[in-house]
């Protein structure tokens, strides 16, 4: 192994550790909640009827929210793998690591995330 692979790797063990067990865990949330998206029960009126809805509802939010964090991981992990991890993928330059802390599988910089964010508003706005 190279040096720079070497020391790449050593860089970045601690987030490959720490996104791997993001991603098993979150397998198994995922695995849990679909069983209890699955689960069929029968309301014994209209206001458990409707409590239900609402839970089912929120319980698919919080699903669909945890398979988007987990492709993230698994796309960070990849990206390990191409020794692409910690680079933006807009400019191209190295993600702060304390970015990397609070988000371990961030794509962008702070100031690309930011400006994405800004004209993802604009266009919601218009």
């Amino acid at each position: 192994m190279a040096t720079s692979a070497r020391s790449y790797h050593k860089k970045f063990a601690a987030f490959e550790k720490q996104l791997a067990s993001q991603r098993n865990e979150l397998r198994v949330r995922i695995d849990r909640h679909r069983l209890e998206v699955v689960a069929d029960r029968e309301p014994d009126d209209e206001v458990a009827a409707a409590s239900d809805n609402v839970s089912r509802d929120m319980l698919a939010a919080t699903l669909e929210r945890e398979r988007r964090t987990l492709s993230e991981i698994e796309s960070a992990l990849l990206r390990m793998e191409n020794g692409e991890y910690g680079t933006c993928d807009h400019c191209g330059s190295a993600i702060p690591k304390a970015r990397l802390e609070a988000l371990p599988w961030a794509r962008r910089c702070v100031t690309c995330a930011d400006r994405r964010a800004y004209e993802a508003g604009l266009r919601a706005a218009s």
